[in-house]
């Protein structure tokens, strides 16, 4: 299996889902400057956007299609002006006010360089490093050019060549790249900040599909395929959240090359993420920050005492659920429906945090989202569910393929 499967049109439930998808990490943002009101009129935007381009967008693919080079050259030059100058006006704006997500990496990137712990302590601005050393060795690259926020525009540009191969749809994947980013004011802050969630994302969710890829065809050869594991186990080593996808990987595995070839997978993929996570840990386990972001888990514990215990449970529960439904839903496509419950694994522990703040505070509260933490899932859901988003459903197979 070295490509998707094509998908037929989007219908209408499909539209309404990935549409809030796709616009739910910025709820806390519209909620803060809008209320409830403005929430709400997002959200109905967000959807016509959404069924206005899976309506009308397949009229305009041959077009895309045929300037896809000069379209791609002109996206990542746009990505690129856009930081360089719009992130000094974010970065200027001070300790409390800005997003430091980008200074902890390079200051933990810097610390590692001279042969020091990483995870700097918790005194020292920015705060304290939730991520795990999976992230900080794929951001090295980018803080050694001065700003690990550059990594945004790296993985947007692979992100948009990959779908573009995996969908055999080049408008579509300069949709699955573009909107996103449009329609969302969470994904521009992240972006203009410099902080990591949007790479964090995408990166796990294109080692996940190289991997797959790898094991789906049995023309390719066993380095691809433990090579590919290897690589997913440090990128799975970036936040906690995502070590809980290993049982979707196995079962994944499971379905497309057989219960032996899964063992070993998941078996090299958790061996991998150990690799990099331990050392760390093992230098000062007292000074390993990333373990101090159950406390962002925990933020209403003070009035519910089991809330954050509460969160993890439920994630685990969705990813042994997700496991099992891959195993018996032999009717699905495994790649995609393995997105998908990706999807729902990393979200989980965002809408508990959601309902426990509400429950709290006797209202919607969406305040959990203004640290754009809901970014992560998106690239999951877009391999997801995105794949029909240009498609009509009166044309043949080789009539939706561009080539």
């Amino acid at each position: 299996m070295n490509e998707a499967p094509v998908p037929s049109a989007l219908t209408s439930r499909s539209v309404c889902l990935l549409a809030l998808l796709l616009a739910f990490p910025s709820f806390g943002f519209v909620q803060k400057y809008a209320g409830l009101a403005g929430l709400a009129a997002y959200l109905a935007a967000v959807v016509a956007a959404v069924a206005l381009i899976a309506t009308f967008g397949h009229r305009f693919a041959p077009w895309i299609g045929r300037h896809f080079r000069l379209l791609t050259i002109f996206a990542v030059a746009g990505m690129l002006a856009g930081f360089v100058v719009l992130h000094p006006f974010e970065d200027d704006r001070g300790p409390g006010k800005s997003s430091d997500r980008n200074e902890g990496l390079e200051l933990a990137v810097a610390r590692m360089a001279k042969g020091k712990n990483p995870y700097y302590p918790a005194r020292v601005f920015p705060g304290p490093l939730s991520v795990f050393p999976g992230s900080i060795i794929l951001s090295s690259p980018f803080a050694a050019l001065g700003n690990s926020g550059y990594q945004n525009i790296f993985w947007l540009t692979a992100f948009l060549l990959a779908t573009s191969k995996w969908f055999k749809d080049k408008a579509l994947a300069l949709v699955l790249l573009a909107v996103p980013l449009a329609i969302s004011p969470a994904a521009m802050y992240e972006f203009v900040s410099g902080g990591d969630l949007i790479s964090n994302g995408i990166f796990v969710a294109l080692l996940a599909m190289l991997a797959l890829r790898a094991f789906a065809d049995p023309a390719a050869p066993a380095w691809h395929r433990w090579g590919a594991c290897v690589l997913l186990g440090v990128c799975l080593a970036s936040r906690a959240n995502f070590i809980l996808l290993t049982p979707l990987i196995g079962a994944t595995i499971w379905r497309i090359a057989g219960l032996r070839q899964a063992i070993a997978a998941t078996a090299v993929v958790c061996l991998s993420s150990l690799a990099v996570s331990l050392p760390f840990y093992l230098i000062d386990p007292s000074a390993f920050t990333p373990l101090m972001s159950r406390r962002k888990l925990a933020l209403v514990n003070d009035s519910l005492p089991w809330a954050g215990t509460a969160m993890i449970g439920m994630t685990v529960l969705m990813a042994a659920c997700g496991a099992v439904m891959l195993l018996l839903r032999r009717k699905d496509e495994p790649i995609p429906a393995f997105f998908r419950w990706c999807t729902f694994v990393t979200l989980t522990p965002i809408v508990c945090a959601i309902l426990f703040s509400s429950f709290v505070h006797g209202a919607p509260d969406f305040g959990f989202l203004r640290d754009r933490f809901g970014l992560m899932y998106i690239p999951f859901a877009l391999l997801g569910w995105g794949g029909s988003w240009l498609r009509k459903p009166d044309l043949t197979p080789s009539q939706r393929t561009l080539t």
